[in-house]
This record gives structure tokens, sequence and C-alpha cells, in this order.
């Protein structure tokens, strides 16, 4: 199934492990208004992992929220997370609809990915009312399709967020990356 998913989308080369700085400014959209901005390093580990870790957050943010899992972005590591399968089209954008194999709390997520293979726009629904919509803008870096910005509204019981995050400084682990 993954090598199905793998062809359908067109992806040929393997992207190598990464490193990269995230930095988001992210604002309430209520009362009081709160803006705040959070800086974070994540890594890029094939097949493995794709978080983001924060030092600092809010005082307000429960302590879960210091890592963000990024794999719903990568089609490549759903296999081991999400049961997923093909909605339909949109345009040039393929639609998947996924579910986790370990988050009970997620009820179910949508995915567009574009012809490069890259999310373009991912929505998630949890079990406790929270809505993330997110929207991927993607760009070059060193011959892969990799994240650039992103932007995000999430709106969980009693708190209405707006998040704009930018992906940069990054470093591939692996000497045959292309570039």
């Amino acid at each position: 199934m993954v090598f199905l998913l793998l062809a359908a989308l067109n992806l040929t080369a393997t992207v190598p492990s990464y490193t990269f700085h995230m930095q988001v400014a992210m604002a309430m959209r209520h009362f009081p208004w709160l803006h705040f901005h959070m800086d974070g390093e994540g890594e890029y580990l094939p097949s493995e992992s794709y978080v983001v870790h924060f030092d600092h957050v809010p005082w307000f943010f429960p302590k879960k929220h210091n890592d963000v899992d990024l794999s719903m972005l990568d089609p490549v590591m759903w296999p081991q997370r999400f049961s997923y399968v093909e909605i339909g089209k949109a345009g040039n954008l393929t639609m998947y609809e996924l579910h986790s194999f370990n988050d009970a709390n997620m009820r179910d997520a949508t995915v567009a990915l574009g012809p490069k293979g890259g999310a373009r726009s991912v929505e998630v629904h949890y079990a406790d009312g929270t809505t993330i919509d997110m929207h991927v803008h993607c760009n070059d870096v060193d011959g892969f399709f990799l994240p650039e910005n992103l932007s995000a509204d999430i709106d969980e019981p009693h708190m209405a967020l707006s998040a704009q995050a930018s992906f940069n400084d990054y470093v591939m682990s692996d000497s045959e990356s292309a570039g």
C-alpha cells in the first residue's frame, strides 16, 4: 500500500534527514486578544519522526503542546501512524481521509496533497471539539519540496487562535542530498 501511495504521488526522490528552525506567531481571536511568539527546533527522520520541539510556550498552554508532530504533512509516514483512504480530487489536489492508530482523541483528518506529494492543507477534528485547519506553502529546498510556511486556525473549546509559522534554516544531514 505504501508503494502504491508513493507511486500515485509520483515521489521519486527520497528526502534525507534534516533539521530546521520554526518561528510561530500566534494570536487569540477573542478577548483578551493576546499575541505571542514561539520558536522551535524541528527534526525530520524519514519514516520515523517529524517533530518540532518548542522550548518556551505561553504559560496557558498545556505542557503536551511543547512537541508538535507534523507527520500528517508527510505521506511517507502515514502507514505507521494512520489508516488512510483517497476520498477524491479537487483540481490538482488529491484528498485523503486519515484516522490515527495511536491518538484516540483524533476523530479524523482530511489532507490535500499536491502533485509533488506535499501537503497543501490539513483539517483535523478531535473528540474534545478542537478543530485545526492548516494551509501549507512548500518550496524547493536543496532539490526537495519542503514546507516554507504554514497558516492555521485552531479552534479549541473556549479558545480560538490563529497561527503563522515559518520553516527556515534547513540543514540536510544526508550527504547524498541534491543541490
